[in-house]
């Protein structure tokens, strides 16, 4: 899919360096792609059955990973690299959306205020079950929503805000540009 985060870390990075693609878990895209033609002839019913099909082939593969070994309530994930949008959503968790409560590992969005209308992301509690969580901004529109995450003690409801790793750090990788208006 065009839209697909996964292309585009395949072709940044993992078309460059050596991981082996057994290591790499995506969301399959002839089911999102499937869901997309069962809404636009208007099988409802049919969008929804798969949206839910995809979320748990989705978990089902990262439960074959993270609890093969012992049971887990929760993924822990090494590293996590996420972007921060001008609204302060990131991983397709929006401020204010009922998503934000989820307690399962993957979650379906269907109604995203920034194309595309319909994603899978993981939740808040998988997102803070991360070792280390690397947030990558930048460009000038990042600036204002990045002030108000790292320099303001209010908006705590802003989904960038809200990963707080239980066991783990977050680190902020910012370009000039996203930066300008920080307070050092």
């Amino acid at each position: 899919m065009k839209d697909s985060n996964y292309l585009l870390c395949q072709k940044e990075l993992f078309d460059h360096v050596p991981i082996p693609p057994e290591n790499i878990h995506i969301i399959k895209s002839d089911l999102v792609e499937n869901i997309d033609l069962a809404y636009k002839s208007g099988e409802t019913e049919k969008g929804e059955e798969l949206a839910q099909e995809i979320v748990d082939d989705y978990e089902n593969q990262l439960v074959s990973v993270f609890g093969s070994l012992n049971p887990v309530k929760y993924p822990v994930f090494d590293l996590l690299l996420l972007g921060l949008g001008p609204d302060g959503h990131t991983c397709s968790l929006f401020p204010d959306h009922p998503l934000l409560k989820e307690t399962l590992w993957v979650g379906y969005i269907d109604n995203s205020p920034k194309p595309p209308s319909r994603r899978i992301t993981f939740t808040l509690p998988v997102i803070n079950h991360a070792h280390s969580i690397i947030f990558v901004a930048t460009g000038e529109n990042k600036q204002d929503i990045l002030r108000k995450i790292l320099d303001e003690n209010n908006y705590d409801d802003l989904p960038a805000k809200l990963v707080k790793p239980s066991h783990g750090q977050v680190y902020w990788y910012l370009d000039q540009s996203a930066a300008a208006k920080l307070n050092f």
